[in-house]
């Protein structure tokens, strides 16, 4: 009996030792595959936009699965393995797929002129495929996030694209269920740094945009490095904490708080809800935005600069740390649903917050009431659409939007602003279009 547990026990253990090869083979050829289509594209990058682009996001690629509207699940149930691998089995075909997480900003800051970025991952699957395929058809590069060398990674981490299953309730209500609610986190938390082709994206860019999920992919330490990097070359960090904002505030988890600390000490520009601010605060939901604002600057070592209070269908607020701000409102629109309206509006005030970075002469309260008036005009835009992805804001729904209020026809938007933001946009617009002339012209010698 005990020689036949020990010939079982080898035999176990090399079938075990040969998977974990086969495993890792796979996962080497699949990781080269995606590398080389990371160094594809970073030439491209190079070639269209020379040594710097506007801005960067940095990870939490994804691909939208929308599910057929119905009563979306209390989150309790919803937020779990047995309903995540439910939605799997019967995940609808290719026509319901849609670019999800940071591609909603990428596509809006693309659409809107600014020259975007992406350090993330993908895996060498059809999602990923998809995925980066989308991206470059918006003009939105995509470089590797992961460094060749970290063989350490799970294999789970890294061989497939991250996909995020969207419900909504056909009302304009929306919920979201994936590996990202399950954890653990980070996903790939035995990354220790961002990968040579990011740290050069990093390294080139005016901003860097990221939001919540990215500490549910990377350790707190690695953000920091990729930030910091970016921040020594005197790039601009925004970052949205999303429905993440609920779990930066647990005191039994000293990695989510580390998480808060690295985002608030790297952050120029903070943009949140009214709740999300609220959970950040630790303030009463209600609470003025002038006073979430205050929370924000007075964090430790805070580095925001702004913080930008969402506020819905009632347009945003805009307040900086020296005491300026611009409350603004926000176009009627027929909602398809809400999805991406946050992340889309984030472009508008890269935008913003780029020019006046570039343009000293501006006045600061009328660029931050033209920056908010875009931002507000681009969510709405957004919500006019079901679903996120391709479908954000397109620049000329955005400027039909802005026509109706530069002509007196929106009430709670100043038509002056409205004029200006429309500028604004127009004239982003046009640089790109010169920019991609200029490249698509012959070299002269």
């Amino acid at each position: 009996m005990i020689a036949s547990r020990a010939t079982s026990t080898v035999v176990d253990a090399t079938t075990r030792s040969n998977a974990q090869r086969v495993r890792s083979g796979s996962l080497a050829c699949a990781r080269s595959r995606t590398r080389a289509r990371s160094r594809a594209s970073a030439s491209r990058l190079a070639t269209r936009w020379g040594d710097e682009c506007d801005v960067v996001a940095l990870g939490n690629l994804c691909v939208d699965v929308l599910l057929p509207p119905g009563p979306i699940p209390e989150v309790g149930s919803l937020k779990t393995s047995k309903t995540l691998n439910e939605l799997a089995k019967t995940a609808p075909a290719r026509e319901s797929w849609e670019l999800g997480g940071n591609c909603n900003f990428l596509i809006a800051a693309a659409r809107l002129g600014l020259r975007a970025t992406c350090a993330g991952h993908v895996g060498n699957d059809q999602y990923g495929q998809f995925l980066i395929d989308e991206l470059t058809m918006e003009g939105v590069d995509v470089v590797e996030l992961v460094p060749d060398d970290d063989t350490g990674v799970k294999v789970s981490a890294l061989a497939e694209t991250l996909i995020c299953f969207v419900l909504s309730d056909g009302d304009g209500g929306h919920a979201f269920c994936s590996r990202y609610d399950l954890g653990p986190w980070p996903l790939m938390r035995d990354v220790g740094d961002v990968s040579n082709d990011a740290r050069e994206a990093l390294r080139s860019c005016k901003a860097v945009f990221v939001n919540g999920f990215v500490f549910d992919e990377l350790k707190p330490q690695a953000v920091a490095q990729a930030l910091k990097l970016a921040k020594s070359n005197g790039a601009g960090v925004f970052f949205d904490p999303g429905p993440r904002s609920f779990t930066f505030v647990d005191d039994t988890n000293p990695a989510r708080m580390e998480a808060l600390e690295v985002a608030l000490t790297s952050a120029n520009v903070v943009l949140a809800t009214e709740e999300e601010l609220a959970a950040l605060t630790g303030l009463d939901v209600g609470s003025s935005p002038e006073a979430y604002a205050s929370a924000v600057f007075d964090y430790p070592n805070s580095a925001a600069e702004w913080v930008v209070v969402k506020l819905g269908p009632r347009g945003a607020m805009v307040i900086t740390r020296d005491g300026k701000s611009s409350r603004v409102g926000c176009p009627k629109v027929k909602v398809g649903d809400t999805v991406g309206c946050g992340d889309s509006s984030a472009g508008a005030y890269v935008l913003g917050y780029l020019r006046m970075q570039s343009d000293d002469s501006l006045d600061l309260s009328e660029a931050l009431a033209t920056t908010a008036t875009l931002a507000t005009h681009v969510g709405s835009a957004t919500a006019m659409n079901v679903g996120a992805g391709r479908n954000v804001a397109k620049a000329e729904t955005v400027i039909e939007l802005l026509d109706m209020a530069a002509n007196g026809k929106t009430d709670g938007v100043d038509a002056n602003v409205a004029q200006r933001a429309r500028s604004m946009l127009r004239t982003s617009i046009a640089s790109a279009r010169e920019r991609d002339d200029a490249d698509a012209s012959p070299t002269q010698v």
